[in-house]
């Protein structure tokens, strides 16, 4: 306690001495006089303010004015202008939002509408006017200048101006390559094809001529995605896609893929040839519009079964067009950049004992003709070999058989009150005998008689059709070689 009283009056003793202190110090100020200065005076300065500034604001990208032109056009609708004839777009109230100045116009979609103005540049499709794109003022996106078709709401295909025929394909316009445009002109991607078709907006399938493949928005194939070696459409099951030739309306081959590009299943046409035998049909095809459709063979004898199927794909391969309009070679497929025609042939098979009738039935269509022409041949297989036969090893050498065939022709002509031929019933025999046998004919074999037939405008004109005649096999008895593959295949029934 006495310590601490101690340091209590020891700290107050020592306040007390400051305090005096600063009382004089305090004093000694107050006696000195200053000298006399001018007063400082501060600059007098405006106000600060923060400047005013107009608010920031992002650009309008491409894909909101097309988004904005898609909503603003959702509910225009095409007119016709009662005096001239012509297109022209209203809105919903029908207001004219763009004057009547087409010959053709189409409805806007994805903001973007395609029309047709007059120009008297070309034939056939492009006769009296091309086509091109609008945006909704009427400003043209892509100018008319030549075949523009629609793809999908954003994309669109578009060929130069020149005399086309339309007559092939989904559109009717897959017999030239065409670039692949977006909504702006631009070509997308390096390939030009003869189609293309929406799976979904960022899925297309495709096609080179050579062949079908999968792309994306931006014309950019699709690396894990199958390829076709033959044009292809396809339609949307589920969340599948189902893949059918372009050549097989009646959809006997088809393919299912998922949307992802895996291929899940063959769903092609399947049959019993006899017992145990079946096929699947499959198709080839050297370029888009020439196509073979063939079955593929399934046997317990793997060794003829493989001899077998890879002389039907020959057969296939050799039928396939290879030709133009004029009959001359297509030597460079890749520079090839239009078709004028199409050419589809499908194979059948037929059995009579072990021998194989190999049946092809086509149609050649030239566009622009008035209609198509069809066409037929055989060819032979040993059943119980797999060997390919020819109708000559079936005659002893020397003979002439064919003169034996086109004499027992005439005489069914002869007979046939309604038969309408090329060849006159008044000819003498002589000339109509050599008129038979100078036109090619092919022959199919049945159980009780070959059927000798003569393709289109051999000896009759198209309306007649394909003539054909069953010609008895107690006809060619004298001509047979009987020790001939041909000949044991055909009537040996083991």
């Amino acid at each position: 306690m006495l310590n601490i009283r101690k340091f209590i009056l020891r700290a107050l003793t020592i306040l007390t001495l400051i305090s005096i202190l600063m009382l004089i110090s305090a004093c000694d100020v107050k006696d000195v006089t200053e000298p006399a200065t001018e007063p400082v005076t501060e600059p007098v300065t405006e106000p600060v303010t923060e400047p005013v500034t107009e608010p920031v604001t992002e650009p309008i990208t491409l894909d909101e004015i097309l988004l904005e032109d898609a909503q603003k056009t959702n509910d225009w609708q095409v007119f016709i202008d009662d005096i001239y004839g012509l297109y022209g777009f209203k809105d919903s109230d029908g207001n004219i939002v763009i004057e009547a100045s087409f010959i053709e116009a189409e409805n806007f979609e994805g903001g973007r509408a395609i029309v047709k103005v007059k120009s008297e540049e070309y034939f056939g499709i492009l006769d009296g006017g091309v086509f091109g794109l609008i945006d909704p003022e009427g400003e043209f996106v892509i100018e008319p200048e030549g075949l523009l078709t629609r793809v999908d709401q954003w994309h669109y295909l578009y060929a130069k101006g020149n005399d086309y025929y339309p007559a092939y394909g989904m559109d009717g316009y897959s017999m030239m390559k065409r670039d692949f445009l977006d909504e702006k002109g631009h070509r997308l991607g390096d390939e030009r094809f003869y189609y293309v078709e929406a799976i979904n907006e960022n899925l297309f399938l495709a096609n080179t001529g050579s062949k079908s493949l999968f792309i994306n928005g931006e014309g950019e194939p699709l690396k894990d995605y199958p390829e076709f070696g033959f044009a292809v459409t396809s339609k949307v099951s589920d969340d599948n896609v189902i893949l059918i030739p372009l050549d097989d309306p009646v959809e006997r081959i088809k393919y299912m893929m998922s949307l992802d590009g895996k291929l899940l299943e063959n769903m092609s046409e399947s049959g019993v040839l006899i017992d145990d035998i079946t096929y699947k049909l499959e198709i080839v095809s050297p370029y888009i519009g020439s196509s073979v459709i063939y079955p593929v063979l399934s046997m317990n004898d793997s060794s003829v079964q493989d001899k077998m199927n890879q002389a039907i794909l020959d057969f296939a391969t050799e039928a396939a067009w290879e030709t133009d309009l004029t009959g001359e070679k297509i030597e460079n497929y890749d520079d090839l950049e239009q078709i004028c025609q199409t050419v589809v042939n499908e194979f059948s098979l037929s059995l009579q004992s072990n021998l194989m009738n190999v049946n092809s039935l086509g149609y050649f269509y030239g566009f622009g003709a008035a209609h198509p022409n069809s066409f037929m041949s055989t060819k032979y297989l040993n059943f119980s070999t797999g060997e390919v036969l020819t109708l000559e090893l079936l005659f002893e050498e020397g003979l002439d058989w064919r003169q034996a065939i086109v004499k027992e022709v005439d005489r069914q002509f002869m007979a046939d009150e309604d038969a309408y031929l090329f060849i006159d019933k008044t000819w003498p025999e002589i000339e109509r005998i050599e008129s038979f046998s100078d036109a090619h004919f092919e022959v199919s074999f049945e159980e009780e008689f070959m059927t000798v037939y003569f393709p289109v405008y051999e000896i009759a004109p198209y309306a007649a059709g394909i003539p054909s005649y069953d010609v008895p096999y107690s006809v060619l008895d004298d001509y047979y070689d009987n020790d001939s593959d041909f000949f044991k295949a055909l009537f040996d029934k083991k």
